[in-house]
């Protein structure tokens, strides 16, 4: 209830609200709890590491800087003036008046074709200009991170692949998919 922000004095009136009385209440936090408790005895430090282990390139992260050019001539312009001229992005996008930002993602975020751009890349690099919608983006890497398992996004995505992972399995163990629903296999 806590997690809902609903204080005991209205709990009556949510629970009319839904159509629900408090046995619906007290079986549907019975399963909650039944299931942290599941989840608890899956997401320990040891199935998290060797999930991290196994995920180390699609949770690398990237911070990039990005400039967002018009055409290709304008992109293939604004890459000369970054790796023959030495400018820096901001003072490229700046100086030609296009959108700059900073981005960051994770590699496994990326449409594959362009995840294989982005393995090769060394931090200080630029890529070769990217089609964007109707124009192009300019992108140099400034740093590739390691995942690490205290980052938050990090830890999330290990944890949503574990819990995914196991309860498939249970789904594909004791059910079947007919033409007219799920049952149980015979044993």
């Amino acid at each position: 209830m806590h997690r809902n922000r609903i204080e005991p004095a209205q709990l009556a009136n949510w629970l009319e609200q839904l159509g629900r009385d408090s046995k619906w209440l007290n079986e549907m936090l019975a399963i909650e709890a039944a299931y942290r408790t599941h989840c608890d005895r899956l997401l320990v430090p040891e199935a998290r590491q060797h999930e991290l282990m196994a995920l180390r390139l699609p949770l690398t992260r990237f911070e990039t800087e990005v400039i967002e050019l018009e055409s290709r001539d304008a992109a293939n312009e604004a890459l000369f003036c970054v790796r023959e001229d030495g400018m820096s992005m901001e003072e490229v996008a700046t100086e030609e008046r296009y959108p700059y930002r900073r981005s960051d993602f994770l590699l496994e975020d990326l449409p594959v074709d362009a995840q294989q751009k982005f393995l090769s890349v060394s931090p200080g690099d630029v890529l070769e200009p990217i089609a964007r919608g109707d124009g192009f983006e300019l992108c140099r890497v400034i740093k590739k991170i390691e995942p690490q398992a205290d980052d938050p996004s990090v830890r999330w995505r290990i944890d949503r692949r574990l819990l995914d992972r196991h309860f498939s399995e249970l789904t594909s163990k004791y059910t079947q998919r007919r033409l007219g629903g799920a049952s149980t296999p015979m044993e």
